[in-house]
């Protein structure tokens, strides 16, 4: 009897540890956008979308949730359906005003797995062009008012996850 109660408890103790495996909060690599440096893979929870008026808002996710790095490596995907196409580069000011300045960047796509692709932006790649990138928004200090958009699109829907990226020599 004592080894039959033993096989039982021995069953009920691996179902509650996968069940608690099961509901385990999601970890990075399930976000399915990833900003790859040097030392971390941090997840682009936030995301904005493009109103009527010409501005971003942000549609899921906070500013809190928008990060800052300080050297850019490249970015993962793996959302089913939707494709990067570009990086944006902007002020916060594309938040507030249609008017606000911004470049657009090519990127390269390598794949990687059936529904994950590398994505390569080289402009962001030296320290130099990022500099030049803060100038041209009219953001020359750089800091928390340069945003890095990277855009993927699906059918007719755009999605912009911001991130930002520190200018050589700034803390």
């Amino acid at each position: 009897m004592d080894a039959n109660r033993r096989s039982i408890s021995c069953a009920a103790t691996i179902a509650m540890l996968l069940a608690a495996l099961a509901a385990a909060p999601a970890r990075a690599q399930d976000t399915g956008v990833l900003l790859l440096t040097d030392l971390e893979q941090i997840p682009l929870k936030a995301y904005a979308e493009m109103m009527n008026a010409g501005v971003l808002k942000l549609a899921h996710g906070s500013t809190r949730d928008i990060p800052t790095i300080n050297v850019f490596r490249s970015i993962r995907t793996s959302l089913t359906g939707w494709r990067p196409v570009s990086v944006l580069v902007a002020s916060n000011e594309l938040f507030t005003s249609e008017y606000a300045e911004r470049r657009l960047l090519p990127i390269a796509l390598r794949p990687i797995a059936v529904s994950t692709l590398g994505v390569r932006v080289a402009d962001l790649e030296r320290p130099e062009r990022i500099a030049e990138l803060h100038q041209a928004i009219r953001k020359p200090e750089g800091g928390d008012d340069a945003y890095f958009f990277l855009v993927l699109t699906s059918g007719g829907l755009t999605r912009y996850y911001p991130f930002r990226i520190r200018q050589a020599g700034q803390q």
